[in-house]
């Protein structure tokens, strides 16, 4: 499905470039995380991760690694689905947990970012055979 392969593929890069953004301003990524504490953003990062999981689903078979995003995708999903049953109000104390954590922990954070996105991302370039 290349449709699954390019939404995919933009939101690694997308994922990425956060983690990025994350890394060397974490205090900008605090303040943009916090935004979601609200019932529209609950609900955009539960359809985020929806559109995640199933979009790198549907790309692993046309992928290098498969399994990889397959298990990537049913996580992404499962988040996605269970995240408006936790809600808002644990969400916010997720949220406040998280932002309230040191620079050096936001940084680390961001590093999982980075790396979940590389790995799609190199998991969705055609292979060189």
């Amino acid at each position: 499905m290349p449709f699954a392969v390019e939404i995919s593929g933009f939101l690694a890069a997308f994922t990425a470039l956060i983690g990025v953004w994350g890394v060397f301003v974490p205090s900008r990524l605090i303040t943009f995380a916090a935004r979601f504490g609200t019932p529209r953003g609950l609900w955009f990062a539960a359809g985020i991760r929806v559109v995640l999981g199933l979009a790198l689903w549907f790309a692993a078979p046309a992928s290098r690694a498969p399994l990889l995003l397959q298990v990537l995708g049913a996580i992404a999903l499962v988040a996605g689905l269970m995240l408006p049953f936790i809600g808002l109000e644990r969400f916010k104390a997720l949220l406040d947990w998280w932002t309230q954590l040191s620079p050096v922990a936001i940084r680390v954070s961001a590093v999982f970012s980075i790396a979940f996105g590389a790995a799609v991302l190199w998991a969705l370039m055609p292979s060189a055979t």
